[in-house]
């Protein structure tokens, strides 16, 4: 396998930075390891797990790339974050194994086709976004209802894991322009005030119900509700991919990881 340093990955993907990525304020970064340090293997994942890094050294790779925070919060540098137990053994378990964690964030919530907002998209079905730009798509739901909607997109998730979608609003109610987001952007008040949505696709970690939920009852707007992973594992896997494509000679890995919980009823 030809040398290749970790560093030359975030560098890669530098480059395929279209000016949306503020490289003064960005969260995409190395958050651990050597960038000089030899390539061994890449893994791929939403979240930089302990059991996912885990994974990765058993895989006998040296680099994970990972799409959300490792340490607890955003900028993985909050100095209480940072103290937390789990904290600490995870940079034991890094430098034990002289892994390395390269961000993937920022870049990849606006990339075109395979990057998150797109991949979502694919994910759900419904064809070509007919409309949106940066974080944000419009599909065509035209001829269905709001519950025929959340079916369908219910049915979709079951792979991820996710065993059922929230759903405020008129079920029977026919809806046309659905609006999807990534991550932890899914402003509700822009997707039906700016973007000329009439239903929206939010995620768990944006939506509030004491904000948006009340928002959404007393103005009439259905809005179905997933889990924020699961809106974004296709797009890792399709990071994985391809950079796989464009590093043939380095063993790249995807480390599925799905819908964080499951749902427990009380069996009456």
């Amino acid at each position: 396998m030809p040398l290749v340093r970790i560093g030359e990955i975030e560098e890669y993907l530098r480059s395929l930075d279209g000016g949306w990525v503020n490289r003064a304020k960005t969260v995409d970064r190395f958050i651990y390891g050597d960038p000089d340090a030899q390539l061994t293997g890449i893994c791929v994942g939403w979240m930089s797990y302990q059991w996912a890094l885990e994974e990765t050294v058993r895989h006998g790779c040296n680099l994970f790339i990972t799409h959300e925070p490792t340490f607890y919060d955003h900028w993985d540098s909050h100095p209480e974050s940072l103290d937390l137990d789990a904290a600490k053994r995870k940079r034991a378990f890094l430098d034990q194994h002289n892994l390395a964690i390269l961000r993937c964030h920022d870049l990849w919530d606006q990339f075109p086709d395979i990057g998150i907002p797109d991949s979502w998209a694919k994910v759900l079905g419904f064809g070509p976004p007919i409309g949106g730009k940066g974080w944000y798509r419009i599909l065509d739901v035209a001829g269905l209802t709001v519950g025929e909607v959340a079916k369908r997109v219910a049915g979709r998730i079951e792979g991820f894991k996710q065993q059922a979608v929230q759903v405020i609003g008129d079920l029977s109610r026919p809806i046309s322009r659905l609006a999807i987001g990534t991550g932890a952007i899914t402003p509700l008040r822009h997707f039906m005030l700016e973007m000329g949505a009439d239903a929206a696709l939010c995620t768990d970690d944006d939506f509030t119900f004491w904000r948006d939920g009340a928002l959404a009852i007393d103005s009439g707007w259905p809005v179905i509700v997933v889990h924020h992973p699961v809106a974004e594992e296709h797009g890792l896997e399709l990071l994985a991919n391809h950079l796989q494509m464009r590093f043939p000679e380095i063993p790249v890995r995807h480390i599925p990881q799905k819908c964080m919980y499951r749902l427990i009823s009380s069996g009456r």
